[in-house]
């Protein structure tokens, strides 16, 4: 895991932002889950599969990025559930499977545990859970962080071969719920620097949208090291120097790609004009001195690599 993903991991999981994340996805931000209640569960999943004979056969282990269990808030009513984030910084085709796996463990760890309390010759002892008993619900959001649109399946249909319309019925969908911050049109109302973050990442591809997007809130002025560090790794922005309130103004980062866009641009007229010049004075070879191009380019120095680009110009 790279030092970026690694950032990204310690950020989500920081309470008060998950919290915050799950409080715009689930209830239009409103504090219906409180961070302070919030526990953090083992991220590894464990599961023994049974082969057909019903003996363990295969142990599985898969860990996880992020997970929680929450309590939400409802008319006065407590909900209970597991709450979890997989972040992705590249698009993962397989991601439907790799989501329903994750959870089927999630789910078989809460059964494996009331089985565990059930008396061995209850009722319970087969299944693991008694008549009426129930399990927490999961809820596993897929976070994408990447510049490009996600382009790979989002439920497992999607990631089927063709099969007859009569089966489709049959076979059970998986959601990978897919929050992809480059490809939304607009966020949920945040109460940590989640809003920030999202949408300075979601105009990162367009100089100009993060020019006017930095201009129009006075609070990316003010901006934390933890947000201001995914804001670096994630839109390729350079750090301005930290404030002596220890935050940092990242209006001052962005300007800073406005001036070194001016420059490259005002780098790239100069070179236009260097082979127009250059492309003249072939003219003026080839006409006066009666020089084939290639001498021409060759009297001026052009590598030969160049030869076929001032070709095309002439």
């Amino acid at each position: 895991m790279g030092k970026r993903d690694i950032r990204t991991k310690q950020y989500m999981q920081r309470p008060e932002v998950f919290a915050d994340f799950f409080n715009g996805l689930i209830v239009n931000g409103e504090d219906k889950i409180d961070w302070t209640t919030l526990k953090e569960l083992d991220s590894t999943m464990l599961a023994n599969l049974p082969d057909a004979s019903g003996q363990d056969a295969t142990m599985v282990q898969k860990f996880r990025d992020i997970l929680k269990n929450a309590v939400i808030m409802r008319n006065d009513t407590a909900l209970f559930a597991v709450l979890g984030i997989e972040n992705q910084s590249d698009v993962h085709y397989a991601m439907p499977v790799r989501n329903m796996l994750y959870d089927a463990l999630a789910y078989n760890g809460q059964v494996t545990q009331r089985a565990k309390r059930s008396k061995r010759g209850s009722g319970a002892f087969l299944s693991g859970i008694g008549k009426g008993e129930t399990i927490t619900p999961v809820i596993t959001v897929t976070l994408y962080w990447g510049s490009e649109p996600w382009d790979g399946p989002v439920t497992l249909k999607e990631m089927l071969a063709e099969i007859p319309s009569g089966m489709l019925p049959l076979i059970n969908d998986y959601d990978i719920n897919l929050f992809s911050i480059i490809d939304r049109d607009e966020f949920p109302e945040y109460k940590t620097e989640l809003g920030l973050l999202f949408s300075l990442l979601n105009s990162r591809n367009s100089d100009e949208k993060l020019q006017d997007l930095v201009q129009s809130n006075e609070a990316f002025q003010h901006i934390s090291r933890e947000t201001a560090e995914l804001m670096r790794d994630y839109a390729s922005l350079r750090l301005p120097r930290k404030s002596k309130e220890g935050d940092y103004n990242m209006c001052k980062a962005v300007r800073e790609i406005e001036r070194k866009s001016k420059e490259e641009g005002r780098l790239e007229g100069k070179l236009e004009g260097i082979e127009e010049n250059k492309v003249e004075t072939i003219h003026i070879l080839m006409k006066n001195l009666k020089y084939s191009a290639e001498k021409a380019m060759e009297t001026l120095d052009i590598p030969k690599s160049e030869y076929k680009k001032y070709l095309t110009m002439l």
